[in-house]
């Protein structure tokens, strides 16, 4: 037996454990998954609980905004009540201020000092009139001037409210000079559905549309598992949609596409065995990623020129495809080596995400330009080794808003 030096035998040591791998054993492995099943359960609930959280909190404003709204119409509504109805000459009281000519023609017409008669309601008969919201005479029901050709008669000068409350045979008090008045006016039927009161007013319905945006995004995108700010970059490209609960409060999501690059070491990474990370130096890794990002904005400043909104929600990765390259360390006698991974992660609202976008209005007053600067943290790991990839970066934006005066 060959004797070795001590450094030969700690080689040879360390290379035994670190090459060998222990036996496998199913109730070890079945042990572990029902572990990992149980946290991810527990991932689960909690992301559905910071959900559940958000859209109780913008319905919360919604509802509030809504009865605020509603209060206002209902006062809107009262004032317009109010008001009293102008006549056909622009007059509170058009026939209250002038006096009527009753035409003695036999047909209880009414003919004012234009030279116009109109059908004069018999007071003995039942009839529907409202005096305060709707003129009885409409604009329909002039008639057409008399003809020359009709016999003069006398006629009387009257008070509107004498000339309804007085009997049809008693209306002559006072006989002024001769009138032509047409013996047979022609009368044009008043469509009851020309009539407004209180009530038609109530029914009218506001229709306010719901304030909707879309917003195209670039920028650079960095990428650590150290720290939260900076790293390796790259760029992330993205489509947004957005929609208005309140004045102030919004929900925004979307699609962003972009890569992950960044640098791991051994103990960022999780391996099937512990002991592998010892001899790793370095993870350089390539991922495509498309991020669906689920969020509340809240406007906090805004005017003419300018808007400042404050964004928090959670994000979706979707790993579309994952390049690892493994180097190890000269000591493990290891070359380097290259894993690749296609649709096998995906992390559903496991990473929070946090901006502030600065909008500058253009001269289209639905159309601005914006900037966000934005962190992601995870809150599980992210990728086949479960890594903990901060993010952070600037999106430029462009967007539209819809249904917007």
């Amino acid at each position: 037996m060959k004797e070795l030096n001590d450094k030969d035998f700690d080689q040879a040591f360390k290379t035994r454990i670190t090459e060998e791998y222990p036996e496998f054993e199913e109730e070890s492995w079945l042990k572990m998954e029902k572990k990992l099943k149980k946290r991810d359960r527990l991932v689960f609930y909690r992301n559905a609980s910071i959900i559940l959280l958000f859209l109780s909190f913008g319905l919360g404003f919604y509802l509030i905004n809504r009865k605020i709204e509603s209060k206002a119409d209902v006062i809107a509504v009262k004032k317009q009540e109010n008001k009293k109805v102008e006549g056909l000459d622009g007059k509170s009281n058009p026939i209250g201020k002038e006096e009527t000519k009753i035409a003695d023609n036999g047909n209880n017409d009414l003919a004012n000092s234009n030279g116009k008669s109109v059908k004069y309601f018999n007071p003995s008969k039942t009839f529907h009139y409202n005096i305060i919201t709707n003129p009885l005479i409409s604009q329909t029901s002039i008639t057409k001037k008399a003809d020359s050709s009709s016999t003069q008669k006398a006629f009387a000068i009257v008070k509107p409210q004498e000339a309804v409350n007085a009997p049809q045979q008693q209306i002559i008090n006072k006989v002024e000079a001769p009138t032509i008045a047409q013996a047979t006016p022609e009368i044009t039927p008043v469509d009851e559905s020309d009539i407004r009161g209180p009530k038609a007013i109530r029914d009218i319905k506001i229709k306010r549309k719901i304030p909707f945006s879309l917003a195209i995004s670039v920028g650079p995108d960095f990428n650590s598992t150290n720290s939260i700010v900076g790293g390796k970059s790259s760029l992330a490209l993205g489509v947004g949609v957005g929609v208005g609960l309140t004045k102030k409060l919004s929900v925004q999501t979307g699609l962003i596409y972009g890569s992950k690059n960044y640098t791991a070491n051994g103990y960022n990474y999780t391996f099937n065995n512990p002991n592998i990370a010892a001899t790793i130096t370095q993870i350089n890794a390539a991922c495509k990623v498309l991020e669906i990002p689920l969020r509340a904005s809240y406007n906090i400043s805004d005017n003419q020129k300018r808007s400042i909104e404050l964004n928090a929600g959670l994000s979706s990765y979707l790993m579309l495809k994952e390049n690892y390259v493994f180097k190890y360390t000269a000591a493990s006698g290891r070359k380097d080596r290259i894993s690749e991974k296609i649709n096998e992660n995906q992390h559903f609202l496991s990473v929070i995400d946090l901006s502030a976008t600065y909008n500058i209005k253009l001269k289209n007053k639905k159309l601005g330009f914006g900037i966000e600067p934005y962190v992601k943290i995870p809150l599980s790991g992210i990728g086949e080794g479960n890594v903990p990839l901060k993010s952070s970066g600037v999106s430029l934006k462009l967007r539209y808003d819809f249904n917007k005066k």
